[in-house]
């Protein structure tokens, strides 16, 4: 049987959607809260303030060393609180199992293991954060490396139309035109503000796509793939 979305969130205990629908079973409050379940059945979340540091349950060495611009950060210091999704749980990741594929419609399909991803040129970038659920973080800058650098380097095949996303927890992908990832400001980010991505927010490696919702900056990614459908 396929598992629900959980909750996560530190000091709370874990509500499942059928948890939470079976609290409004029979009552009109359903009716009056329609909107809301509706984005339940789809996600879960938890927030926390965007100012306060979050343990990183990932363990990865060597961690990337800022860059001038990113510490302290371009942007001042990103404003607002995030708020985490998940619809599965939180992949455990270290620098022993972690790496990054691309591949599909290239020409030079390549991986990378964290000693070797670590040592790409990054660019940094001050951008905004918005939801989808109606919450936004902003002025954050993020260290990483731009989407079309990596797509260009690869050699993309002239009848690749799309870039398909996966996570590296297995179940979650999601996708971008060819013209919407070669925007300069989709980037495949490492640093937020100058620390390491913690897991929560979908590191070591994410993806932000500042001009689209947030449910395409895919978290935890580990795989790009060009395709033509």
């Amino acid at each position: 049987m396929k598992e629900e979305p959980l909750l996560i969130e530190d000091g709370n205990p874990i509500l499942k959607r059928r948890s939470f629908l079976r609290l409004l079973s029979g009552s009109m409050i359903a009716i009056l809260f329609l909107p809301i379940i509706s984005k339940w059945t789809q996600l879960n979340f938890a927030s926390v303030s965007g100012k306060t540091p979050v343990s990183n349950g990932n363990q990865f060495s060597p961690i990337p060393k800022p860059a001038a611009k990113s510490l302290p950060p371009m942007g001042g210091g990103r404003k607002g609180e995030f708020r985490y999704y998940t619809v599965t749980e939180i992949p455990k990741l270290n620098d022993k199992n972690w790496s990054f594929t691309i591949d599909g419609l290239v020409e030079n399909p390549s991986t990378f293991i964290w000693d070797q991803f670590v040592q790409l040129k990054r660019d940094i970038q001050v951008s905004d954060f918005h939801c989808v659920t109606e919450w936004s973080v902003y002025s954050v800058t993020w260290e990483g490396i731009p989407l079309r650098t990596l797509l260009q380097q690869s050699g993309i095949k002239e009848e690749a139309k799309y870039v398909k996303l996966y996570s590296a927890d297995g179940v979650y992908t999601d996708t971008l035109t060819l013209d919407q990832a070669m925007l300069d400001d989709v980037m495949v980010a490492v640093l937020i503000d100058g620390d390491l991505i913690n897991e929560k927010n979908g590191g070591p490696v994410r993806l932000i796509v500042p001009k689209m919702y947030a449910y395409k900056s895919i978290k935890w990614l580990n795989r790009i793939e060009l395709i033509d459908y």
